[in-house]
């Protein structure tokens, strides 16, 4: 068998076993109901502060809520692809202890977490999607948004693809890391989340930040693709509150920014892995157990 034949018959069960994993723990009807009221929570939590908030301050622009609405949902992405990549690593040798017997057996380990995160990836893709639709059907806010500009679904589809490489890349360096790491990896994966949730314009302008951490900001690889993502759905941003140093960028710019970021992160991502794969085996890292 050959090497890309092996790759691909592990991304394939990888991919199998990240769904089983996900859905084994109740019935297939309630887990579908689970994946499509999950992503709504935190949305309208989002929703309800943003209507307190323009209860007290009503100079809150509208467009603020959509802002918030589809930035949030592109952020599932974030979350499945990045972290879910690296809480593999904690669930396969911390809870069910089988690290070690998937590193020597006939796969590539690299693609079988790969595989993992992509799993997500589409739960996280379908969740967006019947959150953008929910939103668009409850929120006058969120439809006027919507319907103000055709979506841009080629650009869209350019920005998926070239997110899903780049997460994947940023997911593979963060899995290296943890793969050498005890229980400080889960606060690592938790930390990094929170830190991007703040700074790469998620939820709050990135006009509103502190000037140097506007610029933190820009270095960060997501804050591109985010910005990428809300341009095509919803277009630029009519209010000079929502503005941020990307906002004067075109479609072009902005896939070119992500697309030689993406591809310097993928090539760093392998030499990273690997590295951190052979230390790992090297310092017994695969069998470890710390309690977490």
């Amino acid at each position: 068998m050959t090497s890309l034949e092996v790759k691909k018959k592990t991304f394939r069960w990888a991919l199998w076993l990240g769904w089983q994993l996900d859905s084994n723990w109740t019935e297939p009807w309630l887990f579908a109901i689970y994946v499509l009221v999950k992503p709504l929570t935190s949305s309208l939590l989002l929703v309800c502060m943003y209507f307190a908030a323009r209860q007290v301050t009503p100079w809150v622009p509208v467009d603020f809520l959509p802002y918030m609405y589809i930035g949030n949902a592109c952020f599932m992405l974030i979350g499945s692809v990045m972290f879910g990549m690296s809480q593999a690593v904690l669930t396969d040798r911390e809870h069910y202890r089988m690290l070690k017997y998937i590193y020597i057996a006939p796969g590539h380990l690299q693609t079988y977490f790969v595989g993992r995160a992509i799993s997500g990836a589409f739960q996280a893709v379908l969740g967006g999607l019947i959150n953008i639709t929910i939103g668009a059907l409850t929120f006058p806010e969120v439809r006027h948004a919507l319907t103000r500009q055709p979506t841009e679904w080629g650009w869209l589809a350019v920005y998926l693809v070239l997110g899903t490489m780049l997460l994947t890349a940023l997911g593979l360096i963060l899995t290296a890391i943890v793969l050498n790491m005890n229980r400080q990896g889960m606060f690592l994966s938790e930390g990094i989340s929170g830190i991007l949730y703040l700074v790469c314009g998620v939820v709050f302008p990135i006009s509103i930040l502190p000037h140097w951490l506007s610029w933190v900001s820009v270095i960060l690889p997501p804050t591109y693709w985010l910005e990428g993502m809300r341009r095509a759905i919803l277009g630029v941003p009519a209010e000079k509150f929502l503005d941020s140093p990307l906002s004067h960028w075109g479609h072009p710019a902005l896939a070119a920014a992500l697309a030689g970021t993406t591809l310097g992160l993928l090539i760093l991502s392998q030499f990273v892995f690997r590295w951190s794969e052979r230390r790992a085996w090297r310092l017994g890292k695969f069998e470890e157990q710390s309690g977490a």
